[in-house]
């Protein structure tokens, strides 16, 4: 018997068997790729153990406002945190400035160092962004900067720009990485991991 152009009857029940069997075998491969993904979870940023480098972005507030000074470069072996913004709520940002800045105020004696970086494209919008987060929540030690996401910083520290990496931040002393934070929810739990790991590169 012909069907459907020439195609027997037989054939198109090959086909259809064929179909299903692929379905089965495909599914579980998907299933597995999620579970994969989920378990390691979203990377970014330089690993443990690994240096930051120099780099130049458009401070808006801060020590070095007006200026593109090199905050690593600065500060060399002090123990330090970046904290990189990639399209987090405000109130987040908010959250993470006013730990930073406390750390700044609880640990002057190891002349503890920190600074917001705002990754955007818009940089008149960034510059807005970072005086109101400074102004709202009166952030006035930690230095708030703004970043173009095609500077090779961006590249340099391994910066996930993808839009669900809202934030990552660097902990890290004599220029070495020892503790990151990626999509740092500073919530009471966040905010308490952050500042253990501050207190770890600040303890004498």
């Amino acid at each position: 018997m012909e069907l459907f152009g020439g195609l027997s009857l037989y054939v198109l029940l090959g086909l259809t068997h064929e179909r299903e069997h692929m379905k089965k075998l495909i599914l579980p491969m998907a299933v597995c790729a999620a579970a994969f993904a989920f378990s390691y979870g979203i990377n970014s940023g330089l690993d443990k153990g690994e240096s930051v480098t120099p780099f130049h972005p458009t401070h808006i507030v801060g020590p070095f406002a007006g200026k593109t000074e090199c905050f690593p470069c600065n500060y060399q072996n002090r123990p330090q945190v970046q904290a990189w913004i990639n399209g987090d709520s405000a109130k987040n940002v908010a959250m993470i400035g006013k730990t930073l800045e406390a750390a700044m105020a609880a640990n002057t004696a190891s002349e503890f160092k920190a600074m917001i970086v705002l990754v955007t494209a818009d940089a008149k919008g960034g510059a807005s962004m970072a005086k109101e987060l400074a102004k709202e929540n009166n952030l006035s030690k930690i230095a708030i900067s703004v970043l173009n996401p095609k500077d090779a910083a961006v590249k340099s520290y391994k910066f996930n720009t993808a839009s669900d990496v809202k934030n990552t931040v660097f902990v890290y002393k004599n220029w070495k990485v020892v503790d990151k934070f990626v999509n740092l929810n500073a919530d009471d739990k966040g905010t308490k991991a952050l500042k253990s790991a501050i207190s770890g590169i600040t303890a004498h």
